[in-house]
């Protein structure tokens, strides 16, 4: 199987994975586009007179130019307007994630998550941070709300706030394109998630790392519009956690937390912040020449145009060799296809079969579901594989998928 490289980094976090269908990173050659697109930025950044204010503490909500220009930046993608007072920089969407359920929540407190979903943000709540994981049913259209409602009340039932706190409990969703599975949160959906945290003063926490990598020009809404500051009934009880991760690369470790300013000040004032000033400060003055120089639009039109290649060419090999019993998507955006086995059949077994072939993927109860259910279940990663690699792993996990139906 094919090793992971990224360069001159012989020791990234990956190196040694078999990387197929697993990483959920961009192609090697965007990363090569993005590290050169890189020293232009900082060519262009560091040779301006006011340079060495980089070097320094950076100011506790941000460097002011970082703030404008991604605001210009997310206002023309979302079609809608960013405000930059409403942005605080992070060191990436985990930093995002750490930094809002530290500061409001402590071991014991209720986070609600998705029954797929990224496990990794799940585990450093529950594990690290010692928070109560419970996972909320869903379907094609995202979390189940009435599920959502049912759960609040049995588990919140006479929990009060805690003194100081604005918050109950967490909700953590992964609301377009979706990881595993790809799907985004429908549009009665995301009225009645933002109804039910106002109603029970939830903090609803929305990872949004792959919100920009649409291959269309449908633009599906952050849940954060549907709770703006400007909105009369708001109450200031949703966040939109975003990163330069999957649209530029992961190494540069930046991101944003797009939110009101009832739950950004906390943050504003806080020992972390105070301690280490301004989130990743240098970096901040770097990726803000790469926005004016519309760097970040290069390569974002080309990683969609990727994307949408690989999907297209998945969907063409899965439609013709696929057993008319196995399910997937058509993502429009986002970096998964999700598969969906007859009942009956075993996704491990269908892994087992394709590491002979050196095919990999997760297996979806170990590293997706909270409950270790969805064992019929694959999650297919496109980002990753150049197209010519993609496509003759795409026929392989065709051959292996119909020779386990087969048999069974």
């Amino acid at each position: 199987a094919p090793r992971v490289s990224v360069g001159i980094m012989e020791d990234s976090a990956f190196s040694g994975v078999a990387s197929s269908f697993i990483l959920g990173t961009p192609a090697v050659h965007l990363l090569q586009k993005a590290a050169k697109l890189l020293q232009q930025a900082t060519v262009h950044c560091m040779t301006s007179q006011r340079a060495s204010d980089l070097m320094e503490y950076g100011p506790l909500d941000g460097l002011r130019t970082y703030r404008e220009e991604l605001a210009k930046f997310l206002s023309r993608e979302y079609k809608d307007d960013v405000l930059s007072d409403s942005l605080f920089p992070t060191c990436g969407a985990t930093n995002g994630l750490y930094l809002l359920a530290s500061q409001y929540f402590g071991p014991g407190d209720v986070v609600f998550v998705e029954d797929l979903s990224f496990l990794m943000g799940v585990h450093m709540l529950s594990k690290d941070l010692r928070m109560e994981a419970v996972p909320v049913p869903m379907d094609e259209n995202g979390i189940k709300t009435d599920e959502l409602q049912r759960l609040v009340d049995e588990r919140l039932q006479g929990k009060k706030k805690e003194s100081g706190m604005p918050f109950r409990a967490m909700v953590y969703l992964i609301p377009v394109y979706h990881n595993p599975t790809g799907c985004c949160l429908s549009d009665d959906r995301c009225s009645e998630v933002v109804d039910i945290a106002r109603k029970n003063d939830l903090l609803v926490v929305c990872d949004d790392v792959y919100n920009l990598l649409r291959f269309d020009d449908v633009q599906h809404r952050r849940l954060y519009s549907y709770d703006k500051e400007s909105d009369p009934a708001c109450g200031g009880h949703v966040v939109s956690n975003g990163s330069f991760s999957k649209i530029f690369g992961p190494g540069i470790r930046l991101g944003w937390l797009e939110g009101p300013n009832r739950v950004l000040k906390k943050l504003r004032k806080c020992a972390y912040s105070w301690s280490g000033g301004g989130q990743s400060h240098c970096m901040s003055g770097i990726i803000s020449s790469a926005l004016q120089l519309g760097l970040q639009d290069q390569l974002l039109k080309e990683a969609r145009e990727f994307y949408q290649r690989n999907v297209r060419s998945m969907s063409q090999i899965f439609e013709d060799q696929l057993p008319k019993s196995v399910k997937f998507t058509k993502p429009q955006g986002g970096y998964f296809v999700w598969v969906t086995l007859p009942a009956h059949v075993d996704g491990e077994d269908v892994l087992d079969l394709c590491r002979r072939d050196g095919v990999e993927f997760l297996p979806t109860p170990k590293f997706f579901s909270l409950e270790r259910k969805y064992g019929n279940c694959i999650r297919l990663c496109f980002s990753y594989l150049p197209s010519d690699e993609l496509v003759e792993h795409a026929k392989k996990f065709a051959q292996c998928v119909c020779t386990v139906v087969e048999r069974l």
